[in-house]
């Protein structure tokens, strides 16, 4: 991920992704955003039978974001990523928590957390 987010592990085949970069597409909204990335999971090979189980507006401290959850299988595993978009001056945000649904009451927890500890910090 470099310089621009941070990648935490919670197991094998778990983890958290946090992400900031430039929006590319600045006339995008973030349902635009959301769109996207459904659609990279939807052709992706590897993935099959994805279902969105969850979609919904959300705050990333004050700033208006959307949440959604995708369920499917990836290389014949089940999966869940719960994704979280937010857009500001041009920046994009982006929390991902990745993990497979035995694990996913657990991962969340600690995704709530790194959610509750989110702040926009001022530009340098």
């Amino acid at each position: 991920m470099g310089d621009h987010g941070r990648f935490i592990p919670l197991s094998n085949d778990a983890n958290i992704e946090a992400f900031v970069g430039y929006q590319m597409e600045p006339d995008w909204s973030v349902l635009d955003h959301e769109r996207q990335e459904l659609s990279s999971l939807s052709q992706d090979q590897t993935n099959h039978e994805l279902k969105v189980v969850r979609a919904r507006w959300f705050r990333l401290g004050h700033l208006h974001a959307r949440r959604f959850e995708v369920r499917f299988l990836k290389n014949n595993e089940p999966m869940v990523t719960d994704h979280i978009i937010a857009l500001h001056e041009g920046v994009e945000y982006e929390l991902i928590l990745r993990t497979s649904p035995e694990r996913f009451g657990k991962d969340e927890t600690q995704f709530e957390k790194l959610i509750a500890s989110w702040r926009l910090a001022p530009r340098v």
